[in-house]
């Protein structure tokens, strides 16, 4: 038997529990309580949301407040990378009894926003939303965080522990990522392996960050 909206009744339309068009209403009524001083990043924002079909998809403005334990991490063509916890964590799903979002804390990176790499990055790693620095009063990206560090760490300590099928998932994996980018008619002009992400809970995944 089909999985059925609670709220409204009506049929998922995929395999996660997501109903776009009751979460579609609970995105529009939050329009008017946040800003991100920036109407072309406001709108930016809204779109994804009102589209999103499952959660992975949705992107937020994020008060710079809703983050601790910030430190930098990397420092990359485009600019400094930190790593932060974000407090509240990405929307999961809606909370029908608290009629709010469902939330868990996350590690996430805070990269600087620039127009002009903002495909390149959204292509290639999971894009949570955007804040704003309160000293620098710069935008910036708020991105999956990989504990595994760069791809150049991990050579630099394991190479000798890697076998030759890891090294060709590796390149596989990269294919795949510069394919997506190629994509949008999108070169990467700093490609190195200190702006490959390595993930650490899959041996071969790796992300392209800058």
């Amino acid at each position: 038997m089909p999985k059925v909206c609670p709220e409204c009744n009506q049929g998922y339309k995929k395999w996660s529990s997501w109903c776009k068009s009751c979460n579609t209403t609970h995105f529009k009524n939050n329009f008017d309580k946040w800003t991100s001083g920036n109407a072309t990043i406001d709108k930016l924002i809204q779109d994804a949301q009102l589209n999103a079909d499952d959660f992975f998809k949705v992107i937020e403005w994020i008060p710079y407040d809703r983050f601790k334990d910030i430190k930098q991490i990397a420092k990359g063509g485009h600019g400094t990378i930190h790593y932060a916890k974000w407090v509240d964590g990405n929307i999961c799903d809606w909370d029908i009894i608290n009629q709010q979002w469902k939330r868990y804390e996350r590690e996430v990176v805070l990269k600087k926003f620039d127009y002009e790499n903002f495909l390149e990055n959204i292509s290639s790693t999971r894009f949570y939303g955007m804040t704003k620095g309160p000293e620098t009063h710069e935008y910036m990206m708020v991105l999956q965080y990989y504990e595994g560090g760069s791809l150049r760490n991990y050579l630099n300590n394991d190479f000798n522990n890697i076998d030759w099928n890891e090294k060709l998932d590796y390149l596989k994996d990269l294919a795949h990522e510069f394919s997506e980018i190629h994509k949008l008619d999108i070169v990467h002009r700093d490609f190195h392996p200190g702006n490959i992400l390595k993930d650490n809970n899959y041996n071969s995944i790796c992300q392209i960050l800058d």
